[in-house]
């Protein structure tokens, strides 16, 4: 079977679990921490697939990623996975589970990119302003990048505008014929 179709038949059981269980946006936090984790530590990936670890092994890692505090139902699924001997799949499963919930939730992720830290009020100047034209809800993600000089560059699902300085810069340069 599909690594794919696995991950994502996984996912949409543990988001069906959710929702009925009206604990879909802590799972969704549990999800988006599993994949910082995965995404981070490059041996919880290796461990795994590690043959010589136990199945107990691998499930008090996964539970340790969330301090052993995750809700029952993601402790419930953990060992779900583990047993079915599916653990090699979880990064992709959580990145199915945030792509599913986000879109059941009409929920757009948007990268703002600054030279600088953004204050709150201004943070919320650009969520209101994207989830107006984009009709949906915004998660905003930053990241700081002095190398823009300044300016921002803001990226909403697929789509790039970049008024970095450096951008601005480069297109007066390549313009000034050099």
């Amino acid at each position: 079977m599909n690594n794919g179709k696995i991950s994502i038949r996984y996912a949409k059981a543990l988001l069906s679990s959710a929702k009925e269980a009206k604990v879909e946006e802590q799972v969704y936090s549990e999800m988006t921490t599993l994949d910082s984790a995965f995404a981070q530590i490059q041996l919880l990936k290796q461990a795994m697939t590690n043959p010589t670890l136990t199945k107990e092994d691998k499930i008090k890692l996964l539970n340790s990623v969330f301090n052993n505090k995750a809700s029952k139902l993601t402790q419930g699924f953990i060992n779900l996975v583990v047993e079915n001997g599916r653990e090699d799949y979880f990064h992709r499963i959580a990145l199915s589970f945030q792509e599913l919930y986000r879109k059941d939730k009409n929920i757009v992720v948007t990268h703002l990119t600054t030279a600088i830290e953004l204050d709150e009020p201004l943070k919320k100047k650009i969520i209101n302003s994207v989830e107006e034209q984009e009709n949906s809800k915004v998660e905003l993600r930053t990241e700081i990048n002095p190398d823009i000089i300044g300016g921002y560059i803001l990226d909403i699902d697929g789509k790039r505008l970049d008024a970095s300085i450096v951008r601005q810069l480069s297109k007066l340069y390549k313009y000034a014929g050099h």
